[in-house]
């Protein structure tokens, strides 16, 4: 990589710019593994790829269970693949209204080393910077959602893989609340409707915060310009190498196919009487717990520690007002759901 002075006068590190396009699920989601190796080897520069799906798709986080965060019905009947990332975070339903941006880089692609915790809140400045100039007043909430008012317009994780970091994040063009609940797996009907109301709130996108926006491809230069007018680095815009595409047929798909990979094993509960829990955004959870002493679930929202809505419902009853209790603020079994909430 060689150094360059912007117009910052801080020296610059010339990366990758690797714009895949639009291209189906496996490729927008995973082909960032195969570009991993060869940039922890050298092999090719410290990257930015950009990419939007051509096709609807699931992902899950790489620690979580298949059969615990989705509702197998759904993923039948709308025939979408399940795509296990390599990063954390939580389940995420994704189509053809997202631009992704995912960071592939080495310890030395910042002046102060990169790798640690700090990389979130220095990277994201671009971002950050390409929604303001829509007139988005977009915010970090730490560690790495971008927020409007407290609305989650952009989610984002790091980790490691195969000796390289990553930071995967994106914009939403417009949110399909509907098939963000409709593919979580939930206890009792009156549990995806509160989720779905959840997420109605506090979920945003583009089209929300943004109307009249340009496409989001359109967005692909001014988001890769922003990065260099925070100081990070310069591009070069260059395609996949020949490895990175005999690797991502050869070993990343095949591996993303894999009943094994997709479907691993839950890890052990903390606690049995936790029946399903949501976060949808920041600190705000869609929770269902045992009743403590009825053979009843105790559904409801918390929010830092305070819980902002509670209902009793009898498991396997049809969705009706009848069968939904209102738990008021006096009632002891809204403790259960505060309890579980952490």
């Amino acid at each position: 990589m060689t150094p360059d002075i912007a117009a910052t006068g801080r020296a610059q590190t010339t990366w990758r710019l690797l714009d895949l396009g639009r291209c189906e699920p496996y490729v927008a989601q995973t082909f960032a593994e195969s570009v991993a190796v060869s940039v922890a080897s050298g092999e090719s520069d410290n990257t930015l790829l950009l990419a939007s799906p051509a096709a609807p798709y699931i992902s899950l986080g790489f620690h979580q269970a298949f059969e615990e965060e989705l509702d197998e019905a759904f993923v039948r009947h709308r025939d979408v693949p399940v795509i296990r990332r390599v990063t954390g975070g939580g389940t995420a339903w994704l189509d053809r209204d997202q631009l992704f941006y995912q960071l592939v880089y080495r310890d030395d692609a910042l002046p102060e080393g990169a790798g640690g915790p700090s990389d979130l809140a220095r990277f994201l400045r671009a971002p950050l910077r390409c929604l303001n100039a829509l007139g988005v007043a977009a915010e970090l909430r730490p560690p790495s959602d971008l927020v409007v008012a407290g609305r989650k317009i952009s989610g984002n994780a790091g980790g490691d893989w195969e000796g390289a970091h990553l930071l995967v994040g994106g914009f939403l063009g417009r949110a399909d609340i509907d098939s963000m609940a409709g593919a979580m797996r939930s206890p009792h009907p009156w549990f995806r409707r509160l989720l779905r109301q959840e997420m109605s709130r506090w979920i945003s996108s583009l089209d929300r915060e943004c109307p009249g926006r340009p496409s989001l491809d359109r967005l692909r230069a001014p988001l890769a310009a922003a990065f260099a007018e925070e100081g990070l680095f310069l591009f070069r815009p260059a395609p996949a190498s020949p490895a990175e595409l005999r690797r991502f047929d050869s070993e990343v798909r095949p591996r993303h196919r894999d009943p094994a990979w997709i479907r691993q094993p839950p890890l052990p509960r903390s606690d049995p009487d936790l029946v399903r829990r949501v976060r949808v955004a920041g600190s705000r959870f869609v929770l269902a717990v045992h009743d403590a002493t009825e053979p009843e679930l105790l559904i409801g929202v918390v929010d830092r520690g305070e819980v902002d809505a509670a209902w009793s419902v009898v498991p396997g009853k049809p969705r009706s007002e009848e069968e939904r209790v209102v738990l008021e603020a006096s009632d002891p079994r809204r403790e259960r759901l505060r309890k579980f909430a952490t």
